[in-house]
């Protein structure tokens, strides 16, 4: 196992040549555990704090007293042990940085229009006949059904959670009066395709 003076010299190594914008405590650990072909995972703790110190040296110069490294290496601990509660899911050692890679993985545009709730449809006739079209979209046919209700006056005047089938409404929920919120459990079967 390597000792500290030779995981600090390596981890500086490494931020010599390393883009300071993009570079992650873990990212560093893992370059250690390949150029070392040993499990560092024991040692995390004080790898993340000689990262630490090291760019707090080369940020300052390396005048820095200890005392003010030290304050700051238990401030950075401090809020290592608060980082799960603040980012659910994520390891308190991955560095904020880390957070810049996966939106990119997951910013891969969704195709529009072609699947889920955004896929057109085939209405049923009794649908299609309140749609006037024959082909929506789930998200469209509730947004025009609530346009549908709101121009025709069609709420309970009771409680205004609930709906009042006029004739075109009537062949489509089945029911008299239904609660708007739930409208999509009447129309679900309306949706052949």
């Amino acid at each position: 196992m390597a000792n500290t003076a030779q995981l600090r010299k390596l981890i500086a190594e490494i931020l010599e040549t390393a883009d300071l914008n993009s570079i992650t405590a873990k990212k560093v650990r893992q370059e250690l555990e390949t150029k070392l072909d040993e499990d560092l995972s024991e040692k995390k703790k004080e790898i993340d704090n000689l990262v630490l110190e090291i760019l707090e040296d080369k940020q300052n110069g390396a005048g820095d007293d200890k005392g003010s490294k030290r304050k700051t290496k238990d401030e950075s601990e401090s809020e290592e042990e608060d980082t799960p509660k603040k980012k659910r899911g994520k390891k308190a050692s991955d560095d904020d940085d880390d957070s810049e890679e996966e939106p990119k993985k997951k910013k891969k545009p969704a195709a529009k229009g072609k699947g889920g709730y955004v896929k057109k449809c085939r209405l049923s006739p009794e649908l299609a006949k309140v749609m006037g079209e024959e082909n929506m979209a789930r998200h469209e046919v509730v947004k025009k059904m609530w346009g549908i209700i709101k121009e025709k006056q069609l709420y309970d005047p009771k409680n205004k959670q609930f709906a009042i089938c006029n004739a075109d409404l009537l062949a489509v929920f089945g029911v008299k009066r239904f609660r708007t919120f739930g409208m999509m459990k009447y129309l679900k079967t309306h949706f052949l395709d």
